[in-house]
């Protein structure tokens, strides 16, 4: 009897141990195989809340995307709005909202289109188009789709039964599979990854879908129309990967620009009426190695975007007699205004340009510089638009692009030094009035700490390739004077000769100081102290230094006629191979 009781336990053990098994087995599957199938649909509503009837929804990849104007889709064409193509797809748009014009610019183009035209314009030359832009919304153009995937590296599809645009990113690849139901003729979407949930859709047997995920049972997808959900791994067959295609952007291409016997040496030459023109030939009196020359002929003359004209065909014929370009000075006057009333109108930005391109080959010139100083912050967008319509004109004519920057820092930032480094020739840094002729307290002009960060500061942004060196020929003398208890400070620049003999007049030594790489000296008259700290061929040397610790392109001395003539040798030294 008792032999049968354990005979029994350990019948019931066995079937014991063997149940649990077979019940943890169970629990490895999927539980919502035993549950009944919910094929209620998920409402379309639901995929389209917060849109109004006008609005057609986007999906870019698997993510639908929100937007505070969505595309349209109107007399048989889907449009798009500007914004969202310049937040997504393309950002060398520019809208002007008074004027209404869309402006599209590459490095080697210039696009124009005003809404309700049926032509727009590119480099000048005109194209029609079979359905024009339109402000479908107050101040916000739209794009037709057609127009718009030209500026685009993506695919779109847009589906008029729910009213969606589903994009794909080219550049992404991605897996594609079939949809192929064993039990039935179309293959469950849900809304998650669980019987329970609602009906996306259901797929077709032999439709195509896009995954993005695979947890080993579920396959998040989307649909060609758009629709995002899980499909049982099961019910998904032949499956086709598709590799990227890299997006080729239009970029800068050094070969255009001239090439020199060692750096570039550029000097500014103040000009400042036709008569001063007459002179070169003394200005260049003693000068070497210089190959470009950039006389200050051109500036904004009024809020029209007229400008004033002081240049010389025989300046430049001589110029080039002695091998040396002219890059043409364009200057706003420092004035913020005047600036601001120009460059925020893009018929007037037009105006100018096309004055420029004009004005460049009537003197036969070389180049053009852009001097654009004292820029409101609120009017950086402005310059940098600027910029970027002006210089595939200027190249496409021939002729080099620079621009004169500032040392980098918070209060510059709005020139847009990185954009418009990408698509000119040259970025002068003008490392120098450190201590500007207005400043509180005296000063270098140009010390070498403050040279070699707006330096490596700028080569952030620039490419080095791009980045000259601006010098300062000119020196200032500091007065001191103290009045009713406060230290006054005023200044004069004068040119390194006058500077030095105006100091050793009045009997000063002057002693070089080796943090800053300048001469300094100083001595006092009638209540007064005077300052020097002197720019010479010594300190001008240590700057050009520079130029091969940095590997940057070349310099440029403000202004020819300022410097010591020993300065030329220095430069030669440096910049001649």
């Amino acid at each position: 009897m008792l032999k049968l009781l354990r005979m029994i336990s350990l019948i019931f053990v066995f079937l014991l141990v063997g149940f649990g098994t077979n019940l943890f087995v169970i629990r490895n599957f999927d539980e919502s195989y035993l549950m009944v199938p919910n094929m209620t649909m998920e409402p379309i509503e639901n995929l389209m809340k917060g849109l109004s009837e006008d609005e057609t929804l986007v999906i870019i990849e698997n993510i639908r995307i929100e937007l505070d104007h969505y595309p349209r889709y109107v007399d048989d064409v889907v449009y798009v709005p500007i914004t969202f193509v310049m937040e997504h797809f393309n950002d060398g748009f520019y809208w002007d909202n008074e004027e209404k014009i869309l402006t599209y610019t590459s490095i080697n183009d210039v696009i124009r289109m005003e809404t309700d035209a049926l032509t727009y314009f590119v480099n000048k030359e005109p194209i029609s188009l079979e359905i024009p832009i339109r402000e479908l919304v107050p101040d916000i153009p739209f794009m037709p789709l057609e127009l718009m995937k030209k500026f685009a590296h993506h695919d779109f599809y847009y589906d008029g039964t729910i009213d969606t645009l589903t994009i794909e990113d080219k550049s992404l690849g991605g897996t594609y599979g079939v949809v192929t139901p064993s039990t039935q003729e179309y293959g469950i979407i849900r809304s998650w990854k669980d019987k329970k949930s609602t009906v996306v859709k259901k797929a077709a047997s032999g439709e195509e879908v896009k995954i993005f995920e695979d947890d080993g049972i579920w396959l998040e997808v989307r649909t060609k129309e758009g629709l995002i959900g899980y499909i049982r791994k099961e019910e998904v067959g032949e499956k086709r990967l598709v590799a990227g295609e890299p997006l080729v952007r239009e970029i800068y291409n050094y070969d255009t620009r001239p090439t020199f016997d060692g750096a570039l040496n550029l000097a500014w030459h103040q000009v400042t009426n036709t008569t001063a023109n007459r002179y070169l030939d003394d200005v260049l009196e003693g000068v070497h190695g210089l190959n470009v020359i950039s006389p200050t002929w051109f500036h904004i003359k009024d809020s029209e975007g007229n400008i004033t004209n002081i240049a010389d065909l025989d300046y430049v014929n001589k110029a080039h007699a002695r091998g040396i370009q002219v890059w043409a000075l364009f200057s706003n006057q420092f004035d913020r205004q005047l600036t601001h009333e120009v460059l925020s109108s893009t018929k007037k930005r037009e105006k100018v340009i096309r004055e420029l391109l004009a004005l460049s080959a009537l003197y036969n010139l070389d180049g053009i510089n852009v001097d654009f100083e004292n820029v409101g912050q609120a009017d950086g967008p402005y310059f940098i638009q600027f910029m970027k319509e002006l210089t595939p004109y200027l190249k496409n004519q021939g002729l080099v692009v620079s621009v004169d920057m500032y040392v980098p820092s918070q209060w510059t930032a709005h020139y847009g030094r990185k954009e418009v480094g990408e698509i000119v020739d040259y970025v002068m840094i003008m490392a120098y009035d450190e201590h500007w002729s207005t400043s509180p307290n005296s000063g270098s002009v140009a010390s070498i700490g403050f040279v070699e960060k707006g330096i490596t500061d700028t080569l952030k942004e620039v490419p080095k390739e791009k980045t000259v060196l601006g010098l300062p020929y000119y020196t200032r003398l500091w007065t001191e004077e103290v009045i009713d208890g406060e230290v006054k400070v005023s200044s004069r620049a004068f040119g390194m000769d006058t500077a030095y003999r105006i100091m050793t007049e009045e009997g000063v030594e002057f002693r070089w100081l080796e943090d800053i790489k300048q001469y300094y000296g100083e001595y006092e008259k009638d209540g007064k102290t005077y300052k020097m700290w002197l720019e010479e061929e010594k300190s001008i040397e240590e700057k050009v230094k520079l130029l091969s610790k940095h590997e940057l392109v070349g310099v440029a001395g403000w202004k020819i006629g300022l410097e010591k003539e020993a300065i030329w040798n220095v430069l030669r030294k440096h910049l001649v191979p």
